[in-house]
């Protein structure tokens, strides 16, 4: 594993280059490999990032096109993810993360969009496994209601970097964005502006494994608000900003309705004052402190 670790990128010309983030969820990498399947993909570059330490990451495979890159800072997945987009060789990217498993069809998929013209992003569906655990359930509800599979294919404005592919070239011509993490709200921000266009594919699928407990998912709430109300903060002036400040205990309530709304166009989701609705509300604390903290620190 440690040669695996060392190895450097390979003068291996590949057509896509796939991202993994692991943050606490080495458990599923063998799952995940055995969907893959590298060897079956030589024109595809695997990259795991990851802060772990390297005897958790032992199903990651020995294969010439599957790498590890150490996480440079942090094993937040937005810094993940930027430390491998630097990595990638290939034009094309996917994002995903260890707490997602591709479906068998998933890479032939990201293979087959040609990425060309305005399009910049492709993003797909996100499931839940069956049979997950209450506080999976909740966490997908919070992250990824509005990316089930019941949403229509097509334009969008918002995608999840969970499971998207992108060009490299646009990401990285936004550094001043990249330097603190791959953001995805950010960036769609931008290249919407730029005239670029987003594509949401219902058919381009990943199922959510979650692996946080409840006390690992809170603090990752918490940080991630931080890091997101800071970024928001870097854009604003100094006005916008003090306002965001003054209406932070609003931002529980906003952000309930949001994913209540999306929900209710699921029938799968039952929203009864439940032990579920209970650590919802315990995460959207978590994060919306985070955010309110991030907007004052800057």
């Amino acid at each position: 594993m440690d040669n695996q670790a060392d190895t450097q990128p390979s003068e291996h010309h590949y057509d896509l280059t796939v991202i993994i983030a692991e943050e606490m969820a080495s458990a599923n990498l063998g799952l995940i490999f055995s969907t893959l399947r590298p060897s079956d993909y030589p024109a595809v570059e695997f990259l795991v990032c990851s802060g772990s330490d390297r005897t958790l990451l032992a199903d990651v495979p020995e294969k010439p096109n599957v790498r590890i890159v150490t996480a440079q800072s942090d094993n937040r997945i937005p810094l993940l993810w930027a430390d491998g987009i630097r990595e990638a060789t290939a034009h094309k990217i996917a994002l995903t993360t260890a707490h997602c498993v591709p479906t068998n069809d998933w890479l032939d998929r990201l293979l087959a969009y040609p990425m060309d013209g305005n399009q910049v992003a492709v993003g797909g569906a996100i499931e839940n496994a069956e049979n997950d655990t209450r506080i999976g359930g909740v966490i997908y509800l919070l992250r990824y209601v509005r990316y089930t599979g019941a949403r229509p294919s097509g334009p969008a404005r918002d995608l999840a970097a969970d499971n998207a592919l992108y060009r490299k070239a646009d990401i990285l011509a936004h550094e001043d964005l990249l330097k603190i993490g791959f953001w995805e709200p950010s960036f769609h921000e931008r290249f919407l502006a730029e005239g670029k266009s987003l594509e949401f594919d219902n058919q381009l699928v990943v199922v959510h494994h979650n692996c946080y407990t409840a006390k690992q998912f809170v603090r990752q709430r918490y940080s991630h608000g931080i890091e997101f109300g800071a970024a928001r903060a870097r854009t604003m002036t100094g006005p916008r900003r003090l306002m965001m400040i003054a209406l932070a205990p609003l931002i529980p309530v906003v952000f309930t309705r949001k994913i209540m709304a999306s929900a209710r166009q699921d029938n799968r989701f039952n929203l009864g004052l439940n032990r579920e609705m209970g650590w919802l509300l315990v995460f959207v604390l978590a994060w919306s402190a985070g955010e309110a903290v991030g907007y004052i620190r800057k």
